[in-house]
């Protein structure tokens, strides 16, 4: 069974606990998107998610604190 749950900036964003524009901007550096999807909404997979969450890790246990 494959894993095809994907997120948006805000819903992932909102979950971390930080805001969308950082987190788009670390896709922007992390995850380079080819040039015929830019300017288009983004459709994060669960492995970048995964990514995210552990680079945004220490923020979410600061919010939670």
């Amino acid at each position: 069974m494959s894993d095809s749950k994907t997120y948006t900036p805000k819903v992932l964003a909102d979950e971390i606990g930080i805001d969308p524009k950082v987190l788009r901007g670390w896709l922007r550096k992390e995850f380079t998107r080819p040039d015929e999807v830019k300017n288009q909404s983004w459709i994060i997979t669960e492995e970048v998610a995964e990514a995210a969450r552990a680079k945004f890790e220490k923020n979410k246990a600061k919010a939670e604190a």
